[in-house]
């Protein structure tokens, strides 16, 4: 099942902190898609919930160096 979930990101101001926290979350396995706002201090991520959860999302945010809390999901997305 796809869940597209948004997630503030308050420490990302930048293209680079962009770059880098896409290219964290598009590491894990079951993601489609994953874009970072800095102007809106946001990340919307598209992904499979067979394959990753939303605590590993934040967790390869915070391992690009960031922090982020889920604003919203939305359950049951079709491909």
């Amino acid at each position: 099942m796809m869940n597209i979930n948004t997630y503030s990101v308050p420490d990302m101001s930048c293209a680079h902190c962009k770059a880098r926290i896409e290219e964290e979350v598009n590491k894990l396995t079951g993601i489609q898609n994953a874009n970072a706002d800095p102007d809106e201090k946001k990340l919307t991520v598209t992904f499979d919930t067979n394959e990753v959860q939303s605590a590993d999302i934040v967790n390869a945010v915070s391992q690009a160096g960031y922090t982020a809390e889920k604003r919203s999901e939305h359950c049951c997305v079709r491909n």
